[in-house]
């Protein structure tokens, strides 16, 4: 290491010139094209719960030390934290490479022609020639224990972000999303010539829809949408005054039903003939057929209508059952509980997630809670303007309402949720041509990553079905397929 000391300050000086030249054109490429740079580190796997944070101290760190590395009085140190700096850059990439559940883009600019392989041999190299020009000039135990913490802190810091950024993201999320690659992929499309279609269900292979128009005709497909059947439902006996008809298929049965009148037929997808099952009590707005013997519904309790959940039995007997505490009142009980009623039958658990608040509620078939989740947007308390109006009684809504969750399906520990919200370093023009579909495990209460369904002609989705092994989606007058792929079959698997 003694090599002459003009030798060595010429070392220093060329180490110096080229961290100053990569720690310019770097801050330089970010700040021209920051919101790009801030929506990559946005969608990092990793350090996506600060990239705010992140995106302005990268850059005030890489001109700090352009600054630093010019003056003569401030070299040493300011190569030290260039290694430090480096260090930092490299552990992130070590980390996307072996422990990130998928890899994102890399940086922008010239870097940007270069793999996460190359940018980590990249990374090395500046880290050795520090290194070197760092002992060359003090080659004793302060210098390598100098050397040794920055480098050890800095590998610690980015373990640390990490570790945090993860608990943030799934627990406490800041609305950042996680667009994982390669989630879903699509693969067919059917023309409905028509609109007004919703999924009534799915069994052994068959995906069936009902249509609002035409309330007793079921149209059936294969799982491939090549064979398509269509069904009339005969009802024993059909003089009921209607309204809102729905059909909900669960295994070899089918139920009817309009919760205004109220009424439930049930009957057999063998021949589609139905009986009333119950009739006259209670009333409902919403309605999820867990078995052939048991449903679950929304209704409103007598005297403030406010919204509960319920649950209706019928073999031998009519049982049931309300429970009033489920739904959480903010405002007014009514508007403010409204939701979305989906059912697991991998887990066996009821999922009510609520349209305009940050939660969703996973209880049991006898309406006992489990737990309370928050999905990933900020918005804790329904934002809606509600009046009552004097001489009828009712309540109504006196703007718009600010949709948080627009509908969910439950497959297995997952609930499939489309978003009414775009989230942070997300662009605006995607919600012209896509509905993000953002994934939680049910059972460990944390938010997974998201997705977008991208659509024809501007036309949103109006409902979703999921199985086993695909997302089904009516877009339009369009059913259309969306293969699962790996991240989505992998956390199934679990």
């Amino acid at each position: 290491m003694k090599l002459n000391i003009k030798l060595q300050n010429v070392f220093l000086e060329m180490v110096c010139f080229l961290y100053i030249v990569l720690f310019t054109y770097a801050a330089i490429s970010k700040l021209i094209d920051f919101e790009n740079f801030q929506t990559q580190l946005g969608q990092s796997p990793l350090l996506s719960a600060y990239a705010a944070s992140i995106s302005f101290l990268v850059i005030f760190a890489e001109l700090g030390l352009v600054v630093a590395l010019s003056l003569r009085v401030s070299r040493i140190k300011a190569l030290y934290l260039s290694v430090g700096l480096m260090t930092v850059f490299t552990t992130y990439i070590i980390l996307i490479l072996n422990f990130s559940s998928f890899i994102p883009c890399s940086c922008g600019g010239i870097l940007e022609k270069l793999g996460w392989t190359e940018h980590l041999i990249f990374n090395l190299f500046f880290i050795f020639i520090g290194s070197c020009s760092l002992l060359l000039h003090q080659y004793d135990k302060k210098g390598i224990i100098s050397l040794l913490l920055i480098v050890v802190s800095s590998v610690l810091f980015v373990v640390f972000l990490f570790l945090s950024s993860e608990d943030t993201m799934q627990k406490q999320n800041p609305f950042i999303r996680r667009f994982t690659p390669n989630v879903v992929s699509r693969t067919l499309t059917k023309n409905l010539n028509n609109y007004g279609f919703y999924f009534a269900g799915h069994s052994k292979g068959k995906i069936y829809l009902g249509n609002t128009i035409s309330p007793l005709t079921i149209i059936e497909f294969n799982s491939t949408l090549q064979h398509k059947k269509q069904y009339s439902i005969q009802l024993i006996p059909d003089t009921l005054p209607f309204r809102a008809v729905k059909t909900k298929i669960v295994g070899a049965h089918f139920f009817l039903y309009d919760g205004s009148i109220p009424i439930i037929y049930r009957g057999l997808v063998s021949d589609w003939k139905a009986t009333i099952w119950v009739t006259k009590k209670p009333y409902f707005t919403t309605l999820q057929p867990i078995d052939s013997t048991l449903c679950v519904f929304r209704g409103q309790q007598l005297g403030t209508y406010e919204n509960i959940l319920g649950t209706i039995a019928l073999d031998d007997s009519l049982k049931i059952r309300k429970q009033k505490h489920l739904l959480q009142k903010q405002i007014d009980g009514i508007f403010d509980t409204d939701g979305t009623l989906t059912y697991s039958e991998g887990l066996k658990k009821i999922v009510y997630t609520y349209f305009y608040r940050n939660q969703f509620i996973v209880a049991d078939t006898a309406l006992q809670l489990v737990h309370r989740v928050t999905t990933i947007d900020t918005t804790t308390k329904a934002k809606l303007k509600v009046v009552r109006v004097k001489k009828s009684g009712d309540s109504k809504l006196a703007a718009p309402p600010y949709t948080v969750n627009l509908r969910s399906a439950a497959f297995d520990q997952l609930l499939f949720n489309q978003s009414g919200l775009r989230g942070r370093y997300e662009s605006k023009k995607n919600w012209n041509y896509a509905s993000i579909i953002d994934v939680y495990d049910i059972t460990k209460k944390i938010y997974l990553f998201s997705f977008y369904i991208y659509h024809e002609n501007k036309m949103k989705m109006s409902d979703l079905l999921i199985t086993e092994k695909a997302l089904y989606a009516i877009v339009g007058h369009q059913i259309v397929k969306y293969t699962f792929g790996a991240p989505i079959l992998t956390q199934l698997k679990k």
